[in-house]
């Protein structure tokens, strides 16, 4: 079958999802159910399709609302510039469904499009039609390392093939450098020994999440992380299953890939809070030194790997969502101008192998002179983990989701075409939501059935809150450390505050100002950004209840009432409200007032809970628990809904190096 398909002045390139228009030269990155569609009437020859038929082609087995099709639909014509009333491409037949109406050509030429539009989400496609085909290292201007260099690293070539294939997901795959060996986790709890061809040798179940295996560099021995309520612990297993070494516990919200330095000594990285620190290991003292990584004003630990020499380097993330790879005395070896989350050294190029700029879709190989090439595309879903033996093979694991919203009947509300999340819903029953529709966080708005786009933006700022006005008349975000201001149309203005500190959290506090607070320091603003107080404050939250007119604040598995801002500094004048247990206060966030009842989301174990207290009463209820709720809203007759990470696929893969660059 062919890749490359023209019709009127598009190409569609099949084995990327990328639609070109021949002329503006303009490339667009389609989003992975619009890919699905346009490839489905490609592919179609003219055939009438049915509504069903296409719509359990692109949600198999997925229930979705009935105008889901027709949202995805339109996206397509408004990228086609065809109008449904007149179409050119794709034809409406009452009743029935629609059709390809436009003669498509074999595209033939060697011209490589420059121009790109707005990167989108996922690449996703169906993998069993490219799952024999080798991977091919293509040039690509894409991802940038320095923008001086030119690329010309010789192009090895991958053959992919797939070494766990079964329901469910595999993720967090680790190869042995010398051995025959690889370890995975499957379905969360269980860890997966396999031999390099994929044949299982053992399987280790345990009662609760476990993350991030990896292999001694040469005997075999392998450390892994277990989420166990409010801790992390530290294992070390043989192969076959011999339990060697099992760390004293320590509390931590997530953790990373550990790197061996000995065969007893490792540096870890654990977060406890916000932020990753490394530490070194040792397993006969059983204790954790920190180590003294060299970080400018801004700067976030992110990772460490072994790499050149068998040193170990060490993942920095700025404000300014850059990346660089420096030793202990601050020496940068590597820098990237986007965010790296995903990264291992590979010992037969002696270079690091990281995600592009576009998150997880692509894996880049960056040599310490600053030349890249590109080593592979993931054809469906996103690359999330990599590991890299003596060969030069490559080990990885390609994940598919979504994240929807869904009511308390288990219903999408908006769409299962997009990652949809952190929902907040008014008394009018409308909501404001982020999505990455777009491949960015935007903010969205439905009401009265339709769904509107207030924002456009570029780039990797995070959005991690949003509010309603308590007049309702506008919304409240944050996009990195700016505060930003949207009616129902789009933005109406934004300030960034004089905070140094990332924002943790924000609200309003009256109809005309706000709030914002750093963990260092609580502050009010005008609409306009002008600072009107500030409070020296360090508690582990709070929010504002504007029906009662006061403060909320979570300390020490305490909540207490504080009447005014002053008086938050002076905790004489609290009051207790009620003390948590430790799983209703582990990692406790994304709060909600409505009706005077208090929610929050926690953690335990690695699963996450929603909690509700009712402020006049003293008595806790647990409403839903489950894995990866990314959050929740209240709706307007008090039901729940959900924003959670579901339909997840995920299947280790090998790319196997069949060209040795000379």
């Amino acid at each position: 079958m062919h890749t490359n398909i023209q019709f009127l002045t598009w190409v569609f390139f099949d084995n990327t999802d990328e639609l070109l228009n021949l002329n503006t030269k303009e490339v667009i990155k389609l989003e992975p159910q619009v890919a699905q569609l346009l490839r489905l009437f490609i592919y179609s020859n003219g055939e009438l399709l049915a509504r069903e038929a296409i719509s359990e082609h692109i949600w198999p087995n997925i229930i979705v609302e009935d105008n889901s099709l027709y949202q995805l639909l339109t996206k397509l014509r408004r990228l086609l510039n065809d109008n449904p009333k007149q179409p050119k491409v794709i034809k409406t037949i009452p009743k029935k469904g629609y059709q390809f109406i436009t003669r498509t050509d074999v595209y033939t030429s060697q011209e490589t499009p420059l121009i790109s539009k707005k990167n989108k989400l996922l690449t996703q496609s169906q993998w069993w039609k490219w799952a024999t085909i080798p991977v091919v290292i293509v040039c690509s201007s894409a991802i940038a390392f320095y923008s001086k260099n030119t690329i010309k690293t010789p192009k090895p070539t991958y053959e992919l093939s797939d070494l766990s294939y079964d329901l469910g997901l595999e993720y967090n795959v680790d190869a042995h450098k010398t051995k025959d060996l690889i370890a995975y986790i499957k379905n969360f709890n269980n860890l997966v020994f396999s031999n390099k061809q994929g044949v299982v040798l053992n399987t280790i179940k345990f009662p609760s999440r476990i993350h991030h295996p990896s292999w001694h560099h040469e005997l075999d021995l392998i450390t892994f992380w277990q989420y166990y309520q409010d801790q992390c612990i530290l294992h070390v297993y043989k192969s076959s299953g011999q339990a060697i070494h099992r760390a004293k516990g320590q509390k931590c919200t997530r953790s990373r890939a550990s790197s061996w330095l000995s065969s007893t000594q490792l540096t870890i990285n654990v977060a406890h809070g916000a932020h990753f620190k490394p530490f070194h290991y040792d397993f006969n003292t059983g204790k954790a030194l920190a180590l003294p990584i060299t970080l400018n004003a801004g700067d976030t630990f992110q990772h460490s790997i072994k790499a050149w020499q068998g040193k170990t380097y060490y993942l920095i993330t700025s404000t300014d969502h850059s990346s660089k790879l420096i030793t202990l005395d601050g020496t940068v070896h590597m820098q990237w101008a986007h965010p790296i989350s995903l990264l291992s050294y590979d010992p037969k190029q002696q270079s690091i192998i990281t995600n592009n700029s576009d998150k997880h879709h692509t894996l880049v190989a960056t040599t310490r002179d600053g030349h890249q090439h590109i080593i592979a595309n993931a054809v469906q879903g996103m690359f999330t983990d990599l590991s890299i033996d003596l060969a030069g093979d490559i080990y990885t694991a390609v994940e598919t989701w979504q994240v929807n919203i869904r009511d308390k009947d288990g219903l999408p509300i908006f769409s299962t075409t997009s990652i949809d999340y952190l929902p907040v819903s008014n008394p009018l029953g409308e909501t404001a939501f982020m999505s990455k529709r777009s491949g960015v966080c935007e903010v969205y708005l439905h009401a009265d059935d339709q769904i509107k786009q207030l924002s456009y933006n570029q780039g990797y700022d995070y959005v991690k809150h949003i509010e309603w006005q308590p007049k309702l008349n506008l919304l409240l975000t944050n996009r990195d450390k700016n505060v930003l201001l949207y009616d129902r149309q789009g933005k109406v203005s934004q300030f960034s505050p004089e905070q140094v500190s990332t924002i943790t959290q924000l609200g309003w506090h009256t109809n005309e100002r706000v709030w914002i607070y750093d963990t260092h320091t609580l502050s009010t603003y005008t609409l306009t950004g002008q600072r009107l107080k500030e409070v020296a404050l360090q508690v582990d939250a709070l929010i504002y209840d504007n029906q009662n007119a006061q403060w909320l604040v979570f300390d020490n598995y305490t909540l207490y009432t504080v009447n005014n801002l002053a008086n938050l500094s002076t905790h004489e004048n609290w009051t207790l409200i009620h003390r948590f247990s430790q799983q209703q206060y582990n990692q406790l966030r994304n709060f909600k007032l409505r009706d005077n009842t208090l929610y929050w989301l926690s953690s335990w174990s690695a699963k996450d809970y929603i909690w509700q207290l009712p402020l006049e009463e003293t008595s806790i209820s647990l409403i839903k628990s489950d894995e990866l709720i990314w959050h929740y809203d209240i709706a307007k007759d008090n039901s729940l809904n959900i924003a959670k990470m579901e339909a997840i696929e995920g299947d280790i893969k090998k790319l196997t190096r069949l060209v040795t660059p000379q």
